[in-house]
């Protein structure tokens, strides 16, 4: 049984690695760098310190690396909406702004909901002087589209990856704080409902990365070379993914 023994830390420049150790019934160091950068060593019951702090600095400048390249991926934080009418709000990469429509006053409507109808939201409401029930609407709304147009890119996805060797993996539709999208060890792939607020263009950038991640898990040459050829325009996809408001 894996068992973690300490947590230790080594200076790299002007920064600091910390690490946790784990042990294990295994002969040699491994070392690993998760998503959401912490760094981690498996050894051997009967290896040092000193030996565990030597791997880590000879491996310092590809620590920072794989951190530098998770960090990448991140999802920015988008500014708070306050879900007012005129309020703009993207989706698939374009700007749309509120309409609050009160069902009180729409005689040929009884429900609530949003209609996407040329530059606007139209959203009926019970409650039109609500903003928090406008956004509640709104982002039913949106994840409902996510479900859907994620879905959509997955599957092209895969199939721009068949000749890769890459097999379709199962995909969920998951909220994530601070990631666009994941790749979890059971080979399973997230992604961030929040997407739909990025061009196709640039979702596409998402989900290709992350079906990448199933040939390989970490951030290294091979990665970026299969990134490449599956994707050569990939950094302008990721730059455009990275502003959206």
């Amino acid at each position: 049984m894996d068992v973690l023994d300490y947590r230790d830390s080594v200076d790299y420049g002007t920064r600091t690695i910390d690490f946790d150790v784990v042990r294990s019934d295994r002969t040699t160091l491994g070392l690993h760098v998760h998503p959401d950068g912490s760094v981690e060593i498996r050894a051997p019951k009967d290896a040092s310190r000193d030996a565990i702090r030597a791997k880590v600095r000879k491996r310092a400048r590809w620590i920072a690396k794989q951190q530098r390249d998770f960090a990448s991926f991140v999802r920015p934080e988008r500014p708070e909406k306050e879900y007012l009418a005129g309020e703009t709000h993207r989706y698939l990469g374009k700007q749309y702004r509120i309409r609050l429509h009160a069902l009180d006053r729409e005689p040929d409507r009884s429900s609530e909901g949003v209609e996407l109808i040329g530059q606007f939201y139209r959203v009926y409401t019970r409650r039109a002087d609500d903003p928090a029930h406008t956004k509640d609407l709104l982002t039913t709304w949106f994840r409902n589209r996510a479900e859907s147009v994620l879905l959509e890119r997955f599957d092209a996805g895969c199939e721009r990856m068949q000749p890769y060797g890459i097999e379709r993996p199962e995909m969920e539709v998951r909220t994530m704080e601070k990631r666009w999208g994941s790749c979890t060890p059971s080979r399973r792939v997230l992604l961030n409902p929040e997407l739909i607020h990025a061009a196709p263009y640039s979702i596409d950038y998402g989900v290709v990365h992350e079906l990448c991640h199933l040939k390989h898990p970490y951030h290294s040459d091979a990665f970026y070379d299969l990134l490449e050829r599956v994707l050569p325009d990939w950094r302008r996809r990721k730059e455009r993914l990275e502003k959206i408001q």
